[in-house]
């Protein structure tokens, strides 16, 4: 956060009232606290980023172990006849 003594001493001293530097802090602080990410939002979302990268890995491991499962079926299947055939 930042000093908001600091600040309402810079809105008085170029002509702010003390109730009119002690509203602007307020709404400025308002609006940090309810527009901006925070440093520990940015921390969740990363973490949360990290998750669907994740996520994103597993199903893309998922989909190539499916493309060798059933590689190696046909192969079975291939072999079997092929040995049906000669027996």
């Amino acid at each position: 956060m930042f000093n908001t003594l600091k600040y309402a001493k810079m809105l008085e001293e170029v002509g702010f009232s003390r109730e009119q530097a002690e509203t602007s802090i307020k709404i400025l602080v308002e609006i940090m606290e309810d527009k901006l990410a925070s440093k520990q939002d940015v921390a969740e979302l990363r973490g949360q980023m990290g998750l669907m990268a994740t996520k994103h890995d597993l199903l893309q491991l998922k989909h190539d172990l499916t493309l060798k499962i059933g590689a190696m079926l046909s192969a079975a299947v291939a072999l079997a006849t092929a040995l049906h055939k000669l027996i």
